[in-house]
């Protein structure tokens, strides 16, 4: 094809979208978006979206991060956005977040902040009614020039800000600090890690912190991002009223945007560490970023998603392949650090495998390089991406605000991302798309593909019989890469189909139908129950679930390894003789997914699908049931998978606590217990796998499938009578689960130290576990007690304390295998305080028995708990899990409207009795691990 005629294609291709005209054009933004910038040089983002309702996602976006931080401020830009809860001026000390959670905010969840290195991002997400919403803009107001970094409120803080950097030591920050020179070419970056030092955290002067919000919190350099329910008018209104007033910094201090400097020849770094788990390899080629302004640049990053999209499908394959050479492995390219963007490959790897599963990984890289990609593998990928762009466009509007909005308005402040709209990248995908030829996305290899700027970190345990290759030999793998004799890939994929004969359909027995809540039921002959909710919550997707009692808990201890990962490995094993590769293969460009399950007390079915692919996931339903493969290439992957998960759990401090945690609270029950590699190893076979998978599978009785979501119910109907009402099924066999004998201990003497790690930190879980009278209410009120008593511990381990960083606590109740429940408080300290921590705890655990929950607190749980459940009812898996629960516990699933009536009667004697009834020092329990120097 000429140039010229490749041009005019060109022309006439973009003049579809009405916008454009040549490839030189600029990308167009998203019209929904107002954009605009304040005469002090604030910028600004508003978007009117409606998912959720009544709801907005705030956020004040500071263009300076860590890598800004003098010698004398390491750790500073993080630390001054802890301050920001900490006392501005309209909110003293903590009173902001006393006053958020009133409104139903909650901290963590819907009050947050974090820094990196370039930035520093503060969130909020507020009801947009008119106080709660103006309130919020004054508190974003106030971070940006009104924090007021009291010297008590400094010294207070530091403490938890340590605890944060001691809750995230261990073998990955070690393995991170170490590999982090060599990725970015010892730059500035390097020696600027966000969460800085020890040192400057607790000794910093007053000033240096000061000094740090003064240079860079100005408004040059500042962002508002909002997304919400609201007028977009309105709110630029208030912004500009509100905003304006921020003077410019005179003489600002220049913003320097540093760079990671080249690197002619390869660098190479293998780390090891005790505490680390298994083995990996992570390749950095990097290029000098380009700006992504015209379409021509849109086109050129498409090209980057094709070629790396068809690669990570390469690898997908091998690592499926007999005698895989590593356990999972991946490509990108994309925004690296600083100026530099990058083609990243990494691969798990196989210990006693390791240099062949390099050289594997960079074969496939260097097989796609010499070869390109093949005509059917380019034709798939582009459907694909087509069709994702083609349902992004659908759900426009349905979308949630936090998702899929707010970080790329973030990204165009920051990094100067383009934000086109859904229509737009549809449109453009549609028109570009076909005048793509494989070969100019196999150039993708010349631009990305090089010897220069490439770093290279192994990661790995670090143990005695383990044997890792130098820096140098893994430097002459990737430098014989290039000389090998290598072979062009093959696509293997023939005509497969689906289905190729439509199964007789079953009859439906009887039909009930809820107007109030718009659901139809329907009972099918062969045993299966069907609820049906169609919805608008999206415009174009359906979930589905399906449920049935039953689970590993029917096999017997023999067999229990096979039986547990059966679900796992046959459901990844392929239909209908098509491989899980040639699964993936003939789906792309279709919206559907399918995934049976086996877990303790379950069998289980999830899916999704478009409108158009209802009937395929339908489809694959049917056959998991009737057809599933048998594939040993797959078994042995997972065998391979499974085996690197329970290897060496010893080494890592935190996996041990874990286990010995279950070892005593169970029994050593084998069925609540982390497996072995032996067990693996011995007891993972693929006949019992499989065999176990079609017993519980050969029969449909007994299950009940869900569908919420956009579909027409008649048509719904017809698929269901056609693949679900047509499947085998044993009337005279009811599915049960069964109960294995597993008790938790109720506690009372257990108290045990685990000695393990070189950290100088202290984890601690305190739990009341014991038998109850299981019901729903119950277990809402100790999921509730859970909630009370995390925000008195935040309040008092955190903020007066200054002795945690967070603190979890959960309540939790089940009726399987019997009647239980759980209260557990969890947190990581310095060893030296876990004794007080501890009487803090059991010290806020009396007050509740003997008072309550104050009206301020009470108000806090009802106000959050009422915004959740608003949100939630505009989610299909919200009315998903909610009509399971319905049917199973055999309630009136109309109640899933009347959720005020049962958050009204929240109060503070409910929190008492629930206090006294599930704190009960007879059935508490106690583990604390503690680093061995300690000992």
């Amino acid at each position: 094809m000429t140039a010229l005629l490749t041009s005019i294609l060109y022309v006439f291709s973009f003049s579809l979208l009405g916008q454009v005209e040549d490839l030189n054009t600029n990308i167009p933004m998203d019209p929904s978006v107002k954009m605009g910038k304040l005469k002090n040089g604030l910028t600004y983002y508003i978007r009117h979206n409606a998912k959720p309702k009544n709801k907005a996602e705030l956020r004040l976006v500071v263009k300076a991060g860590s890598v800004l931080e003098d010698e004398d401020q390491q750790g500073l830009a993080h630390f001054l956005e802890h301050m920001a809860f900490n006392g501005t001026k309209n909110f003293p000390k903590n009173e902001l977040i006393d006053y958020l959670q009133s409104l139903g905010i909650e901290f963590g969840a819907d009050l947050n902040a974090h820094t990196g290195f370039d930035e520093t991002v503060y969130k909020l997400s507020v009801p947009t009614d008119t106080e709660t919403f103006d309130t919020s803009l004054q508190v974003l107001r106030d971070w940006a020039d009104g924090i007021t970094f009291d010297d008590e409120e400094i010294d207070n803080e530091r403490g938890v800000v340590a605890e944060e950097l001691r809750a995230r030591s261990g073998a990955g920050m070690r393995m991170y600090y170490q590999s982090i020179p060599v990725i970015t070419n010892n730059s500035r970056y390097a020696s600027r890690s966000p969460i800085g030092t020890l040192d400057v955290i607790m000794n910093s002067k007053y000033e240096a912190m000061k000094r740090f919000y003064r240079d860079w919190y100005r408004p040059d350099l500042m962002a508002l991002v909002l997304v919400g329910d609201f007028d977009v008018a309105e709110v630029e209104s208030k912004i500009k009223k509100l905003f304006e007033s921020i003077k410019p910094v005179i003489n600002p201090k220049e913003r320097i945007y540093y760079e990671i400097p080249e690197n002619q020849e390869p660098t190479v770094t293998v780390i090891s560490d005790k505490e680390a788990r298994g083995v990996s390899i992570s390749i950095y080629i990097k290029k000098e970023e380009k700006d992504v302004t015209t379409l021509g640049d849109y086109r050129q990053v498409l090209l980057q998603k094709i070629y790396t999209g068809m690669l990570r499908q390469r690898l997908s394959e091998v690592a499926l392949i007999p005698n895989a050479p590593f356990l999972s492995a991946s490509a990108v390219i994309g925004n690296f650090l600083g100026n530099m963007d990058c083609y990243y490959l990494r691969a798990s790897l196989k210990e006693n495998n390791i240099n062949n599963g390099i050289d594997a990984l960079l074969t496939e890289s260097e097989r796609a390089r010499q070869y390109g990609f093949t005509p059917p593998e380019f034709e798939r990928y582009k459907a694909l991406l087509l069709n994702n762009a083609d349902i992004r466009r659908k759900e426009t509007g349905k979308l949630s605000s936090k998702q899929y909005y707010i970080e790329k308005y973030i990204d165009n402040f920051t990094d100067n991302e383009p934000i086109p709209s859904d229509e737009f990248i549809y449109e453009f995908y549609k028109d570009i798309l076909p005048t793509i030829q494989v070969g100019e996305v196999n150039k993708i290899a010349k631009e990305w593909v090089r010897k220069d700027n490439i770093a290279v970190v192994v990661n790995a345990i670090e143990k005695s019989d383990l044997v890792l290759p130098s820096e140098n030999e893994v430097l002459q793998i990737l430098n014989d890469v290039a000389s090998k004799d290598i072979k062009p890939y093959k696509d293997n994929l023939g005509d497969a189909k689906l289905m190729d004969v439509r199964p007789k359909p079953g009859k439906i027995k009887s039909s009930e139908y809820n107007e109030k809540i718009d659901v139809t039921t329907w009972k099918l002959a062969n045993g299966v129950t069907v609820i049906a909710k169609p919805t608008q919550f999206q415009n174009d997707l359906i979930s589905m679930s399906g449920f049935r009692p039953g689970g590993s808990s029917v096999a017997p201890d023999s067999l229990y390894v096979s039986a547990r990962y059966a679900g796992i490995i046959v459901g990844s094993s392929g239909i209908n003789d098509i491989s899980k590769t040639d699964l993936k293969k003939i789906n792309m460009g279709k919206t559907v997914k399918v995934s049976p399950r086996i877990n303790y007390f379950d069998d289980l079915f999830s899916g999704s699908s478009s409108s158009a692919d209802l009937e395929r996931m339908l489809q694959m339903v049917n056959l998991y049931f009737t057809k599933p493969n048998k594939d040993a290439a797959v078994f042995e992957a997972n065998k391979e998978n499974l085996k690197s998960v329970y290897k060496d759990q010893d080494s890592s401090p935190g996996t041990l606590f874990e286990k010995r945690i279950s070892e005593v609270m169970t029994g050593n029950h084998l069925r609540a217990i982390p497996l072995t590699e032996q067990q693996i190893e011995n007891e993972l076979d693929l006949d019992e796998v499989y065999d176990f998978y079609k017993d519980r599978f050969s029969s449909a009785n007994g299950f009940t499938f869900v569908f919420v979501g956009s579909f027409d119910i008649d048509i719904l109907k017809e698929f269901v009578k056609l693949y679900l009402g047509s499947l085998p099924s044993n009337l005279n066999e009811k599915s049960m689960w069964k109960d294995t004998g597993l008790r938790y201990a109720e506690g009372g003497a257990i108290k045990e130290t685990i000695v393990k790690g070189i950290d100088d930190k202290s984890k601690v879980d305190m739990r009341f576990t014991s038998a109850f009278d299981f019901s729903l209410e119950e277990k809402d009120k100790l999921s509730l007690l859970g909630k009370l008593l995390k925000i008195k511990l935040t309040e008092e381990m955190r903020e007066k304390m200054s002795g945690v960083y967070g603190v979890q606590v959960s309540g939790f109740a089940s009726d399987k295998p019997y009647d239980w429940h759980r209260m557990n408080i969890r947190f990581t300290c310095d060893p030296e305080n876990v004794d007080k921590l501890k009487e803090k705890v059991f010290e806020e655990i009396e007050k509740l028995k003997k008072n309550g929950a104050s009206k301020e607190d009470v108000n806090k749980i009802k106000e959050a708990e009422l915004a959740n459940a608003k949100e939630y009812l505009e989610y299909n898996s919200y009315w998903a899990g909610k009509l399971k629960n319905a049917y199973e516990y055999k309630l009136n699933p109309e109640s899933i409207l009347d959720y005020e009536t049962k958050i009204n009667k929240i109060d503070s004697k409910m929190f008492k009795d629930a206090a006294n009834t599930y704190f009960d020092i007879k059935n508490y329990a106690e583990f604390i691990l503690i680093p061995e120097k300690v000992r």
